[in-house]
């Protein structure tokens, strides 16, 4: 199920930034900072070869702040799955989570004076990159999903499949490298199946088919921007900012153009645009999606 959201809510996001860094006394410790108030702009792409990507810039932050946050790729140390970020969005009510990843890449910059912003770049799917695993064997029969969560548990992910997704039964699996590189290695047997990241989960569903019947709705009332660009088997649309589109939803479309309507949709990559406390700035989500098939009453 999809839940709901209310996109007409106020335009809110908080976003939480940790990282471990040694003290004065050479000691690990993590550091956490909170920021709701501060001029933000924060994209997230889902969908594709991209397994989730943030790009974060935050304005107002003190300079030790963004000294002790800063850290270039490759440069003294590689991405550590301590240092993370955490998008959560506000739904009217509290603050609900949207995105979670590890950071890849962060610096200050100083290029636009006196307008100072510290850039973060991060990736849900990061832990299962850099997550050191033994090679997956079993001697079998195992599922196809009890293989990919043993896999993806050993870096802290769940494994949600679903309900129209086949039982597949394996035998003698073996797979080595990473936990993103055992599950690709697996995933690569099943053309039928697609699979992305999100909120320390690894996602499974029918590759050209929605992971589930419950449909967003997307018209006028409910945000949608601009006329849309569409073909027989694709279309493009930009709505009021939604968490709960993601790759796989199910999307029920209203527009002017009756062949738009009378068709099933299925997101397929997802470009979220929040500008925090940014007058005037964006606040939607760009979607580009598939169609499977003609309405059932149509």
């Amino acid at each position: 199920m999809t839940g709901t959201f209310q996109q007409f809510a106020e335009r809110a996001a908080r976003v939480t930034v940790s990282v471990t860094r040694n003290n004065a006394q050479g000691v690990a410790q993590t550091y956490t900072y909170v920021y709701t108030q501060n001029r933000m702009r924060i994209q997230v792409r889902q969908g594709g070869k991209q397994y989730g990507n943030a790009h974060i810039e935050i304005f107002g932050v003190a300079q030790q702040d963004m000294n002790q946050i800063a850290r270039l790729w490759f440069e003294v140390m590689t991405p550590q799955n301590a240092d993370t970020v955490a998008i959560d969005v506000w739904n009217g009510m509290q603050y609900i989570p949207f995105f979670q990843g590890v950071i890849m890449w962060s610096a200050v910059d100083a290029s636009t004076m006196p307008q100072v912003k510290l850039v973060i770049d991060s990736n849900a799917a990061m832990p299962l990159m850099n997550t050191p695993v033994p090679p997956y064997s079993n001697p079998g029969p195992v599922t196809l999903s009890d293989a990919l969560a043993d896999i993806a548990g050993q870096a802290g992910f769940a494994v949600v499949y679903s309900a129209s997704v086949p039982v597949y039964s394996l035998t003698n699996p073996r797979v080595t490298g990473s936990p993103l590189e055992q599950i690709n290695a697996l995933m690569s047997q099943y053309p039928d199946l697609t699979w992305f990241v999100n909120l320390q989960q690894v996602v499974i569903r029918l590759a050209g088919a929605p992971s589930d019947t419950d449909a967003v709705r997307i018209a006028v009332d409910t945000g949608l921007q601009y006329a849309p660009v569409y073909s027989t088997s694709g279309l493009s649309i930009t709505t009021i900012f939604n968490p709960l589109l993601r790759p796989g939803i199910a999307l029920d479309v209203e527009t002017t153009f009756d062949f738009v309507n009378r068709t099933n949709w299925v997101a397929a990559v997802l470009s979220h645009q929040l500008d925090v406390n940014l007058p005037g700035g964006q606040w939607n989500t760009a979607i580009a999606a598939n169609s499977y098939g003609a309405k059932s009453n149509n």
